[in-house]
């Protein structure tokens, strides 16, 4: 199974912080960012991630299947959302959590 590439994007809009989860693409030469999924509030995504653990079956979404993402994605994510750190050991920039 071929890993995925993405990453998390984090927004801050009317005082609440949103999880993205995002990908990079060049278009005529110029990167781009384009959001592959919302997660919503930061607050509730971790708990979102938490429910499709634990019944991956039935809770994950569809569209992430189709894009390639499975169970170790997703067990990725949330390690990345509680540490605070990548699979590869970077940092996240969240800004005033």
């Amino acid at each position: 199974m071929a890993t995925q590439t993405g990453f998390f994007k984090f927004v801050r809009s009317k005082g609440n912080l949103y999880v993205y989860l995002a990908k990079g693409i060049r278009i005529d030469g110029k990167k781009k960012t384009i959001t592959i999924y919302s997660f919503g509030k930061i607050s509730e995504a971790l708990e979102k991630l938490y429910s499709w653990r634990e019944n991956f079956e039935e809770m994950f979404p569809e569209e992430l299947i189709e894009l390639g993402y499975y169970y170790d994605d997703l067990d990725e994510w949330i390690l990345t959302l509680e540490t605070g750190y990548s699979k590869r050991g970077r940092k996240l920039l969240i800004a005033c959590m």
